[in-house]
């Protein structure tokens, strides 16, 4: 048995359990941290503006409501180290991992006496190798998990130390890692409770004592508050949930609603029992919306029941099965989806640091069969035999997480009513189409991409996404295709898949519009009739207006179009509203002023170099051009003070100069 007590034992076990992630890719969510981050690309020198920003800016430049700077950080230095390496980024999450395993086998033997050494064992083992915990670990964007769990094992050790000896040092260290953890994730939030509690089961100081020995720990609470209110500040309405992400905005009532997270709360439990089928996704429709009449809300309900009264018959009894119980509940808590909605309905990520509780409270099932057996080698078997299981289903789960190619496969097999799962499958199809440079091959991943949406899409007809890509795909394969019939079969598809996203379900998202525009393009390059050509011109505009967040590209896009279609009053009108907010389209108006001069449409020409000016005011050569429209047109005098103006501002402009001295010489 002292093999169990070496440190390179334990984080032996975990290099071996999840060496195979080395060669993973970058999976998923990855992205979000590491190559689409801009604040972590920058490496190490980007440290304080990140301390400045929430967790998604440098991947969407919004604030969210998410606070993570420790964790994004440790991206930015590994950046810094090793560039976007996702080998090492794997190696990282290894060892913050097997960091978290000592620090927990550390701690645990602080809390048990040495005649309960085997809970120690038990407890540590059963943690590591759980299969639950494959997410966090294969799943890089998951290391605020594993940030979160080190610095709060880690606080939770010291504080051990201080409550047996007293030395200021290392209440003040724990303080400070409670600081780290909340830095790294907000679930730590919560995890203050646990201070006192551990406190309270593990001697016998009073209850004011217990209070006094943790009141420090609102410190650190406080600052981090305080810091990030300040950086959110501007975050003021949480974005509405969708039913995507989490299902349970779909409940007609507050019964139903609690019903069917209840439900979902015994699916967490099974997987902490039975962690057989895993998935990386559990969205809309994996769960529907029940009532208490369902048996899966009545098992869930009663499991709450139970730990809630594990907790507190427990602490009564001060006993560490109550800790447990706790530690399960505080740290499950913010992401429970019982006191608020966030963003996901189940995620298997979220029971990291909550499997130890729930390993605690099973300490009394343990500790009485040690007991009642004589022999007690007896015991090991099932417990072997459990370990040996999660092993395998850890090894082979971790395969799952090599690229997202297998990731999504396997959820889609595991969560067949996922509308992610099939979405994301079907997307990541589309990448592999687009990576092909063989035309056949392209087309199979087109097809095998359209199969995999169309599933979604017959999941939850309302995800806009769904829409976006099949139209994409359309498009694709219509240029692919050399017969112009079919090319116009695809092209109508598209249109049609386009509308019904955007008529039938009233669907805004901007790229709907766009790809629609494009399918309209497409057909207008197939079309050699002039009048039926301007159909489609026309059906472009009404589409690109339609968009709710014009930018250049719609202002460039719209002036073509109105420009094609000799829409000349329309044109400058809509040219002078909008040039302000587009100043860097200003060329565009240029090129408009020559075309209408090259067809000898001075007045009109006039027209978009007078707006070219305003938004150029520092061309002077434009200015000047502006002063021969005005010449040719016969207003002198208007011409007069232009070249005026040119000059007093630059007597040099030799063109102008002359241009002025031959006017003013004209009788």
């Amino acid at each position: 048995m002292k093999i169990l007590e070496k440190w390179w034992f334990w984080f032996g076990c975990t290099v071996l359990l999840y060496i195979n992630t080395m060669n993973h890719s970058y999976v998923i969510d990855d992205m979000i941290v590491v190559n689409n981050n801009s604040l972590t690309k920058e490496g190490i020198s980007s440290i304080p503006e990140i301390f400045k920003h929430s967790y998604l800016f440098g991947y969407d430049g919004r604030e969210d409501e998410s606070y993570r700077p420790l964790t994004l950080s440790t991206f930015a230095i590994e950046r810094s180290l090793f560039d976007a390496n996702s080998s090492m980024s794997h190696f990282v999450q290894i060892l913050l991992y097997g960091l978290c395993i000592l620090l927990l086998f550390k701690l645990l033997s602080e809390i048990f006496p040495k005649e309960k050494s085997y809970l120690i064992y038990i407890v540590t083992g059963l943690f590591l190798v759980h299969p639950i915990h494959t997410e966090v670990v294969a799943n890089v964007k998951s290391r605020d998990e594993l940030l979160c769990a080190l610095f709060l094992f880690w606080s939770l050790l010291f504080f051990v130390k201080y409550v047996k000896s007293k030395k200021i040092g290392q209440i003040v260290l724990s303080a400070v890692l409670f600081f780290l953890a909340t830095l790294s994730k907000e679930t730590a939030v919560p995890s203050i409770i646990l201070f006192p509690a551990l406190n309270w089961v593990m001697n016998k100081d009073n209850l004011k004592q217990v209070v006094l020995n943790s009141v420090v720990f609102f410190v650190p609470l406080l600052i981090y508050i305080g810091i990030r209110t300040s950086v959110l500040s501007d975050v003021l309405i949480q974005d509405p949930i969708d039913p995507v992400a989490n299902s349970l905005v779909l409940a007609n009532s507050t019964s139903e609603l609690f019903a069917s997270n209840f439900a979902i709360f015994s699916k967490y439990v099974q997987l902490l029992i039975l962690p057989l089928n895993l998935s990386w996704d559990y969205s809309i429709s994996t769960f529907e919306t029940v009532g208490f009449d369902s048996i899966l809300a009545l098992i869930g309900l009663l499991l709450l029941l139970v730990i809630v009264g594990l907790m507190l018959i427990g602490l009564w009894k001060r006993s560490f099965v109550g800790f447990g119980a706790l530690l399960f509940l505080a740290t499950f808590s913010v992401t429970s989806n019982f006191f608020f909605l966030i963003n996901c309905v189940l995620g298997e990520r979220f029971m990291f640091i909550p499997l130890l509780g729930f390993l605690l409270m099973l300490i009394p099932l343990l500790d009485k069969l040690n007991t009642s057996i004589k022999n007690k080698k007896i015991i090991l078997i099932p417990l072997l035999l459990i370990a040996v299981f999660y092993v395998g289903r850890t090894a082979t789960r971790n395969m799952d997480w090599k690229d997202n190619l297998s990731i999504y496969e396997s959820g889609t097999s595991i969560s067949p009513n996922s509308v992610k799962a099939h979405f994301n499958l079907g997307t990541e199809y589309l990448q592999q189409g687009n990576l092909s440079s063989d035309s056949l091959a392209r087309t199979q991943w087109y097809e095998k991409a359209k199969q995999s949406l169309n599933t979604a899409r017959s999941i939850y007809p309302k995800y806009a996404n769904i829409y976006e890509n099949l139209g994409y795909i359309l498009i694709e394969q219509g240029k692919l295709t050399v017969n112009p019939d079919q090319k116009r079969k695809f092209f109508d598809e598209g249109l049609t898949v386009l509308n019904v996203a955007i008529d039938s379900f009233d669907l805004k998202k901007n790229s709907l519009f766009i790809n629609k525009y494009y399918v309209l393009e497409q057909f207008s390059l197939l079309e050699n009739d002039s009048l039926k050509k301007n159909e489609y011109y026309l059906e472009m505009l009404k589409t690109v207006q339609a968009k709710e967040d014009q930018d250049a590209e719609d202002f460039h896009r719209q002036v073509y179009l109105m420009t094609q279609l000799k829409m000349e009053d329309e044109l400058l009108k809509y040219a002078q509203e909008n040039s302000i907010n587009f100043p860097e389209k200003a060329d565009l108006i240029s090129e408009l002023a020559k075309r209408y001069f090259s067809t000898s449409e001075f007045e009109t020409s006039l027209k978009y170099m007078v707006l070219y000016t305003h938004m150029r005011p520092d061309d002077l050569s434009s200015e000047s051009n502006k002063g021969m429209l005005l010449e040719i047109l016969g207003r002198k005098n208007e011409a007069l003070l232009i070249y005026e103006g040119i000059l007093k501002r630059d007597p040099n402009q030799l063109h102008t100069k002359q241009l002025y001295e031959k006017l003013k010489a004209q009788p």
